[in-house]
């Protein structure tokens, strides 16, 4: 601090030191009454360059275990969900055990057995509610494939992951048998090779749960050729049947029924064969146009109607003729080689309406349906056929088959022996809630554990930002007292040290 010389008064050198220790003063009092103000020891980085740096890492950190401890809740809800799924489905099983059991004694009848399954269908029902209701966001938890990854940490890579890879719903607990089977139960002299389940078509209802049959409606004489029958009366036609078609669709007759139009008729020269003008739609929609000729034998004879794969006798009775006749046209159902016509039965005998065309994108139906031996037909009602070979069918050939509709909840406690068996599948389905159960629980500890440790590590992570960013206060308010109380004397020496100079002026007098 410079020298005070009252005796030079073109500076005031006593004012200068005294308004320096002034200025000095207010700006520590200005300090500590900021920290009085706000708490905070340091409230902009130049009052601790490094000790804001490390306290704003210890403050980033303590929110990340703020959030963490968030995660680690709302974690433990979204187990606490899942949990209380699979309490419920084992609360319900215990119940269906109890009802397998009670229907594995021989004290219960027929009706009674009955009574019990439609009881546990209703049971298997709820366990696939439960299972569509125990959602966190949108996401099924027990549904299978499930596989979460909860943030439990303040840092990258710290996170815990929860799988729950099983299904739970009551087909793949095994507490129900799969919808959507069809099972063949005639394996000989049957309409179809095999008989399985298929997606039902959208325009088409899917069978209902029961016994079901295909039957043989026609069959093709051999893998060469075709069935044919006349089904109406022309005069001199005594008799229409297959033959070696040897053509093309495009000549051969269509599946189903048909029209042969006779236009004419003539005997020919030396009465020993006639001509047949003929036409006839085939398989493809072309229209043919063609001649037969006749080998007369005493005024009768086989025409072949070219390559349509059909053929008929006339007789006697059957006279030239030119122009049209409604009464010259022969219906004619046909069925081509390698092929069967068929239906869907009911167990009662009713006729099932199928798919007319074996299109999933049809809207048609049909009460019957053609099949190639070895091909697949879907029927677009849940269950489809491979068509057996033609050989050794005949009319009215069975195929009969059990039906189980999709999404039916169906068991089997028909009888003591079934019931008791069923009592094993709810044994393991117990078995298989309770083993996810002890893994669930086991994380939900894990967590509390965690959480715990989150939780005091925050509170240290806190006390150590603290003393770097807060401000004592007693130790402020102190040094805001003291600074006071100079401001107060360094102000009243600077009201002196302006005086001093005036005491020269009596040197003047």
């Amino acid at each position: 601090m410079a020298t005070v010389d009252v005796t030079r008064i073109a500076s005031n050198i006593g004012a200068a030191n005294a308004l320096s220790s002034l200025t000095s003063i207010n700006k520590q009092l200005a300090i500590h009454q900021t920290r009085l103000a706000t708490g905070k020891r340091i409230n902009s980085a130049g009052d601790d360059p490094a000790g804001y740096t490390i306290a704003t890492k210890m403050l980033a950190r303590s929110e990340g275990l703020k959030v963490s401890l968030g995660n680690i809740s709302d974690a433990k809800n979204l187990l606490g969900m899942a949990e209380t799924g699979l309490s419920k489905m084992n609360d319900i099983l215990v119940q269906m055990r109890g009802k397998a059991e009670q229907a594995a004694s021989d004290t219960l009848g027929v009706k009674e057995r009955q009574a019990v399954q439609a009881q546990l269908s209703s049971y298997a029902e709820q366990i696939d509610s439960i299972v569509d209701e125990t959602k966190w966001n949108n996401t099924k938890l027990l549904g299978g494939n499930v596989t979460k990854r909860f943030q439990t940490g303040a840092d990258n890579g710290e996170f815990t992951d929860w799988t729950l890879s099983q299904s739970h719903y009551a087909v793949d607990l095994g507490i129900v048998q799969q919808g959507g089977q069809a099972q063949s139960a005639v394996a000989t002299a049957s309409a179809a090779g095999n008989v399985s389940a298929s997606d039902k078509f959208t325009s088409m209802p899917e069978l209902g749960d029961g016994e079901y049959s295909f039957r043989v409606l026609a069959s093709a004489a051999g893998a060469t050729t075709g069935y044919a029958v006349q089904t109406n009366a022309v005069g001199g036609v005594t008799d229409v049947y297959a033959n070696n078609s040897g053509g093309t669709v495009g000549n051969v007759l269509a599946n189903g029924e048909n029209q042969i139009t006779l236009s004419s008729y003539t005997v020919n020269g030396g009465g020993t064969t006639g001509t047949i003008a003929y036409s006839y739609t085939s398989a493809d929609g072309t229209a043919v146009s063609a001649n037969a000729t006749v080998a007369l034998t005493a005024g009768a004879g086989t025409a072949t109607i070219g390559t349509s794969g059909v053929s008929f006798d006339v007789n006697a009775n059957f006279t030239a003729f030119t122009g049209s006749d409604p009464s010259r046209v022969i219906n004619v159902d046909y069925v081509r080689e390698n092929m069967s016509q068929l239906q869907l039965e009911d167990a009662d005998g009713n006729v099932i309406s199928v798919d007319s065309d074996s299109d999933a994108t049809t809207t048609g139906s049909s009460f019957s349906f053609f099949v190639a031996a070895g091909a697949t037909y879907d029927t677009g009602k849940g269950v489809s056929m491979v068509g057996a070979a033609v050989a050794g069918l005949a009319a009215d050939d069975l195929t009969t088959f059990d039906y189980k509709r999709e999404n039916d909840y169906y068991m089997n406690v028909s009888t003591a022996d079934d019931a008791a068996s069923y009592m094993d599948t709810v044994n393991n389905a117990i078995d298989l809630i309770n083993s996810d159960m002890a893994d669930l629980g086991s994380l939900v500890a894990r967590m509390t554990f965690k959480e715990d440790q989150i939780q005091t590590s925050q509170i240290n992570v806190e006390s150590s930002y603290s003393r770097i960013m807060d401000a004592n206060m007693a130790e402020e308010q102190v040094n805001a007292s003291k600074f006071s109380i100079l401001q107060q004397t360094a102000t009243a020496m600077l009201a002196q040290a302006n005086q001093a100079p005036q005491t020269l002026l009596s040197l003047f007098r």
